[in-house]
């Protein structure tokens, strides 16, 4: 009979008193947290409702009224006219008179002042360097080219003509006489000078060896 009674009962879940134990401090923590925001909430609905929009609304009309329709006012009635009479005033006492100026005055000057330029300076000082400077200029440089070529060679026939005379006047006495004072002079020199003067050097030193160690002795 009670076994029949403990299995009519719902079995023990472990995991049903977590649930309610985390269920209870969710509540104990959110509860006063949803409070403070629905206050809040509330509040602010409350301050915009009845503070922030008429103080925004009276804001925009004082702005509207005391701003933006007198400066409307004045670009209207004062900028936009004193503007258009300025415009007026530039355009009929500064660009029409230059406009009138130029078209009238400074542009036939100029064409007349070109005009007499071209026919008194450019055309005859073109004319000139056709018919007068670019021939001239050619016939001179032409002449200057063969004077040039000539020139060279006469310097070329003057150099070879100097480089002979030096030759005759001075390298062919200097050669004969290297050749045959010089040259023989040496030779008795060296064999009559020199060899003597090389042999009694080599004597004196052997002397002067003999002499050493005998005075003050030496190796064998």
């Amino acid at each position: 009979m009670n076994t029949e009674k403990t299995s009519s009962q719902p079995a023990y879940e472990p995991g049903g008193c977590l649930t309610a134990v985390a269920r209870g401090i969710a509540l104990v923590v959110v509860v006063p947290v949803r409070l403070v925001w629905d206050a809040l909430g509330y509040c602010l609905k409350h301050l915009w409702r009845w503070v922030l929009a008429p103080l925004a609304r009276a804001l925009g009309w004082l702005i509207e009224h005391l701003l933006l329709i007198p400066l409307r006012w004045l670009w209207e009635w004062l900028v936009v006219p004193v503007a258009r009479a300025l415009w007026w005033l530039v355009e009929h006492l500064l660009l029409i008179p230059l406009r009138w100026l130029w078209e009238w005055v400074l542009r036939p000057v100029a064409r007349a002042l070109w005009w007499v330029a071209d026919l008194l300076v450019v055309t005859p000082i073109g004319w000139l360097w056709r018919h007068v400077f670019a021939p001239v200029g050619r016939v001179v440089g032409a002449a200057l080219a063969w004077a040039w070529g000539i020139a060279g060679r006469i310097s070329r026939a003057v150099g070879r003509a100097l480089a002979l005379v030096l030759w005759h006047a001075v390298g062919r006495p200097l050669a004969w006489a290297y050749r045959v004072v010089l040259t023989p002079v040496g030779h008795w020199l060296r064999t009559y000078v020199g060899r003597p003067v090389a042999e009694a050097a080599r004597a004196v030193r052997a002397a002067t060896r003999e002499v050493w160690r005998a005075l003050f002795g030496g190796p064998r």
